[in-house]
């Protein structure tokens, strides 16, 4: 049986996705570009009369997060531009791009000694909105089969106590992934008709699947969960100390004292820093108990910066194999938290000083 997101499973996902809410402004109209044959993507955005932003993505890599941005000033039909860095930086290479509507060709501008980021350069041509939709969808289908194949392969291939990680963990995926998705993904803002009707057609009202940033950070996020499956546990052993990661930016650091107190630090950026949370605190040694070769934890800690009524955290941690496991409750959410620590995180050794 296929474990890849059902249709209905994805259907559920769009609708809450798009009723979450709506992109805040109209971005500028962008042009898109595509090089087949190395699989790269290259967006040129207008900032003003004459100036323009540059992105490219490379996908030959499915679900790659990582690009180069540029900015520059067209003149002429001519675009040079550079790197965006921070102030006070060396922009490095310059670069101009010739083309127009079919084409666009990026090249160094001469006259540079030891030019930088050769990756961006080539030829891109001109690709509609239905092609990215069709080679983005694409993208997260082929990361969601690798997806699949890893935890297939996980739960056969990995030790014994271990081997029923995979399928606990592909039960969280999408409830994981639809956190994700409400934080990464803003639906598109339906399009104001200059004449509306009382009873006008709701066809045209645009929906997460024909969104090409849709399937984009579906493939990104899947590209992730692959990741931290395909890494398999190297720890068979019920010891606590250690450093532990989730695969999407939470993190534990554990570290149990002599008096078998264990000092607990989690801290996570889900997306970016305005989805991070922090939380520190001990747990009782009477409270760390041990049965064969799993061990758990439980204790209140108390969360810093938020409302008195959502700051107690009863916290619960399970350590077996390669892995711990984090769970927590509270009475009240904070208004407006969109971070977890809740999650199956992966063991790593403690770094030596």
């Amino acid at each position: 049986m296929k474990s890849r997101l059902q249709p209905l499973q994805l259907s559920v996902l769009a609708l809450s996705l798009f009723t979450a809410g709506v992109r805040g402004a109209e971005p500028p109209a962008a042009a898109h570009y595509y090089d087949e044959e190395t699989m790269r993507y290259l967006t040129l955005r207008p900032t003003s009369a004459t100036g323009v932003e540059i992105f490219m993505r490379g996908a030959a890599d499915p679900g790659s997060t990582g690009g180069w941005r540029g900015q520059g000033n067209r003149k002429d039909n001519v675009l040079t531009f550079a790197a965006v860095v921070d102030e006070g930086q060396d922009r490095g290479s310059y670069f101009i791009a010739k083309g127009g509507e079919s084409k666009m060709e990026i090249l160094f501008k001469p006259g540079q000694k030891m030019p930088q980021d050769p990756g961006i350069l080539g030829l891109y041509r001109r690709v509609s909105d239905e092609k990215r939709l069709q080679l983005t969808r694409k993208e997260f289908q082929t990361v969601d089969e690798r997806l699949n194949a890893a935890l297939k392969a996980g739960a056969h291939n990995w030790a014994t106590a271990d081997k029923p990680v995979p399928a606990e963990w592909k039960s969280r995926w999408p409830a994981l992934l639809g956190r994700w998705m409400k934080i990464s993904y803003q639906p598109p803002e339906p399009v104001k008709a200059k004449n509306p009707q009382p009873f006008a057609s709701a066809k045209n009202t645009p929906t997460p699947e024909k969104d090409v940033e849709y399937w984009l950070k579906l493939a990104q996020v899947t590209a992730a969960a692959n990741a931290f499956i395909q890494q398999s546990p190297v720890l068979m052993s019920s010891s606590w100390d250690g450093e532990y990661d989730d695969g999407f930016g939470g993190h534990v650091s554990i570290r149990r004292a002599k008096d078998g107190k264990l000092r607990v630090n989690l801290n996570c950026t889900r997306v970016n820093e305005n989805q991070g949370a922090d939380l520190a605190g001990q747990i009782p040694a009477e409270a760390v108990k041990t049965k064969d070769e799993e061990s758990t934890a439980t204790a209140v800690f108390i969360e810093a910066d938020v409302p008195e009524e959502a700051k107690e955290i009863n916290l619960t941690l399970k350590r077996k194999g390669g892995f711990l496991w984090v769970e927590t409750k509270r009475k009240v959410t904070p208004p407006g938290s969109l971070s977890w620590f809740d999650g199956i995180y992966r063991w790593s050794a403690v770094p030596k000083e």
